[in-house]
């Protein structure tokens, strides 16, 4: 009777012990890129997959951002340079022998930075139970796709943005579906589907703004990735996109004095974004038509020679594809064919966008196609020249819908690297870029890049120029090279090419160079074996 009863009690104990620990998780990793820790009694890196506590404060690093998936079914997309602390994450369902309905609490406080969610089944029957604390106020909501961001003397990265005209520090919340309400100092502000706010620090009321403020037009940020599930979602997947008010909410009419539904209010301007995610006017009717962009891409082994290619190539808006997140699943560019590179039409096919970045400056966005067959077809004579990406990707890289730059006669400039696809190889590794350089002299119409590579436990070291320009018999704007040198883990041989373009938005120190530089590369170790690819982002001449 005893050892049964001690069994009971060790068992009852066991049970205990588990629920409890289960009532202390948040939620999951969806996506980690880059630093990105959960505070406990240390910094633990986050890595898809791993849990998030009731109680962790996450922090994002430069170029870094994460997905996470709240035991409500609630979706965050937390930005770079963030922090956010759970201060409490509780519901009923998920942990239904430690915890009552009742107690369902979902509450989460922004230190700084900020994030995109989609609310899940905390707070849809009672509000009360959801709320978003900031050092500005309280965030309510009534079931809601909604972005924050705080600025506090931190925001002069975004677009638009000069030394005398920075942005004002406060709160700013954009909402893409549904209703919240915040609760300031300065009073309290209900803002709907399609609208955007500002809270500023201290007791100043708080305003609806006319326009997406350039802090939250951010794709790449406050877009969730494929596993993600944005798509599942029912929402946008991205924010910018502005929708009519939701006047059926309540208060709407009295509240919102650009109600449509009074005569006497004025017509509220509609505002969208261009494909490159900046905001503009479309009050008057469609957007204007797009001026085409540059792509440039690369993979390996490619061809009849089987070795390294990275081309480029100008898109007009008829040849592209883009999904909804303004990824580029389409495409005409140069393969390495019988006798001189020529045409190919390029389509995503059965593979995968992944790896997919975006940045507000340069408006250079790139990625990586990968897994499936990517299709292609030659458009001389509509041979199949698909690639089969299951061991390797198709890197990309695509400037701004513009016309291309004008560029400098004189002078020279070396690119920071802004970021980068994630190196592959065509054995399905997949790596990390630890450095790269690229330097232009406009002068003589030549370019240097540099790369140090780290994958399939080995350390790839490539160095090589290149030209630019008419004398090469390319557009002005376009170059392309060779690295001299690559070096596998110490044995040299190796070979490999590069391309690119430059880009006009960006420029900050000297307005006359281009801001930006998108640039793929191809490596080959000196057996040829083995390939390596990527794509890589520049700019801050």
């Amino acid at each position: 009777m005893k050892s049964t009863l001690k069994l009971r009690i060790a068992a009852l104990a066991l049970i205990l012990a588990a629920a409890a620990a289960q009532a202390d998780d948040a939620g999951s990793v969806l996506f980690s890129k880059g630093t990105v820790t959960a505070q406990r009694s240390t910094a633990i890196a986050l890595a898809k997959g791993d849990g998030v506590l009731s109680s962790d404060t996450i922090t994002t690093g430069d170029a870094s951002r994460v997905q996470l998936l709240m035991i409500d079914g609630a979706k965050i997309a937390i930005r770079p340079n963030s922090e956010i602390r759970i201060d409490e994450y509780v519901y009923a369902a998920a942990a239904p022998t430690v915890v009552d309905e009742t107690n369902d609490k979902s509450a989460i406080a922004l230190v700084k930075g900020g994030f995109r969610t989609i609310t899940g089944a905390i707070g849809k029957e009672d509000h009360t139970k959801y709320e978003v604390r900031t050092p500005v106020g309280v965030l309510g909501i009534r079931g809601t796709d909604f972005a924050i961001l705080l600025c506090a003397g931190d925001c002069n990265w975004a677009p638009n943005v000069s030394p005398g005209d920075p942005i004002e520090d406060g709160l700013y919340i954009g909402v893409t579906a549904g209703t919240i309400d915040f609760r300031a100092q300065g009073g309290e502000i209900v803002v709907h589907a399609g609208e955007y706010a500002f809270i500023p620090m201290g007791s100043r009321a708080p305003e609806k703004l006319h326009a997406p403020p350039s802090v939250l037009i951010d794709d790449n940020d406050l877009r969730f990735d494929a596993d993600g599930s944005a798509a599942q979602s029912g929402f946008d997947s991205k924010l910018g996109t502005r929708r009519s008010p939701d006047n059926s909410a309540p208060g709407t009419q009295d509240s919102d004095p650009s109600d449509s539904s009074n005569p006497e209010a004025p017509k509220q301007p509609v505002i969208g974004t261009d494909a490159d995610g900046t905001p503009i006017d479309i009050t008057p009717g469609q957007p204007p038509s797009g001026n085409g962009r540059m792509i440039g891409y690369s993979a390996g082994p490619l061809g009849a020679a089987g070795g390294p290619f990275s081309g480029s190539q100008f898109n007009d808006p008829t040849l592209l594809q883009l999904d909804g997140g303004n990824n580029l699943i389409g495409f005409t560019g140069p393969y390495p064919g019988r006798a001189l590179d020529e045409p190919a039409t390029w389509e995503i096919g059965t593979a995968s966008n992944t790896d997919t970045g975006f940045d507000s400056i340069t408006v250079l966005r790139w990625g990586r196609w990968s897994g499936g067959v990517a299709s292609g077809t030659l458009q001389s004579d509509g041979s199949d020249v698909s690639i089969d990406l299951s061991n390797q990707s198709l890197h990309w890289i695509s400037g701004p819908d513009a016309a291309p730059p004008v560029l400098p006669i004189t002078g020279s400039a070396a690119y920071t690297l802004i970021d980068a696809t994630s190196p592959t190889d065509n054995r399905g590794n997949t790596g990390v870029l630890g450095s790269a350089t690229f330097f232009a002299d406009f002068t003589n119409l030549s370019v240097d890049s540099t790369l140090v590579i780290d994958i399939g436990g080995a350390i790839w070291s490539a160095s090589g120029s290149g030209s630019f320009g008419q004398d090469i018999g390319l557009p002005p704007h376009l170059f392309t090279g060779t690295y001299g040198s690559v070096v596998v883990g110490g044995a040299t041989g190796g070979n490999g090419e590069f391309s690119g373009f430059f880009s006009a938005p960006g420029a900050t120190s000297d307005p006359a160079f281009p801001g930006g530089v998108g640039l793929t590369y191809s490596l080959q170790d000196g057996q040829g074996t083995t390939t390596v690819s990527g794509a890589a982002a520049f700019g801050n001449p």
